[in-house]
């Protein structure tokens, strides 16, 4: 686990510390995706998307390492700009379904978006390292 953990660090180009709030976003990310579509199961458009969004919000990992192992791209903005492709997909499919973009579509796919650049700064806040250097001791 350990030395998993630090053969990802170098690829996110953080230290150890700020590295770790990748995979905490993500986990909150997918609960907070998939505890909206179990709360609105009885909208099936809503529901639908909230569970495309939260399968979608688990891709960067999948997806670094595919692109790490099979192209040798260790680059973050290449694991978050695959994802957005993914993000614009179900844009491009409500917009041709329902004449425009679904609000779960627009407001969860531009949290998820938000989410890359946002985690990378708060990573570097004292409330962070503190956080983490708890985390991990």
């Amino acid at each position: 686990m350990r030395g998993e953990l630090q053969m990802r660090i170098p690829a996110l180009g953080l230290p150890r510390l700020q590295s770790i709030i990748v995979p905490l976003a993500t986990m909150v990310l997918f609960a907070g995706f998939t505890g909206a579509g179990l709360v609105f199961r009885r909208k099936p458009d809503v529901h639908k998307r909230c569970m495309m969004l939260a399968t979608i919000a688990m891709l960067p990992a999948a997806i670094g390492r595919g692109m790490s192992a099979l192209l040798g791209i260790a680059n973050p903005v290449a694991f978050f700009g695959a994802v957005a492709l993914f993000i614009v997909a179900i844009g491009i499919y409500d917009r041709r379904v329902l004449g425009r973009v679904h609000p779960v579509t627009l407001w969860g796919g531009l949290g998820i978006m938000l989410s890359f650049p946002g985690r990378f700064a708060f990573a570097k806040t004292a409330l962070w390292q503190h956080f983490a250097q708890w985390l991990v001791s």
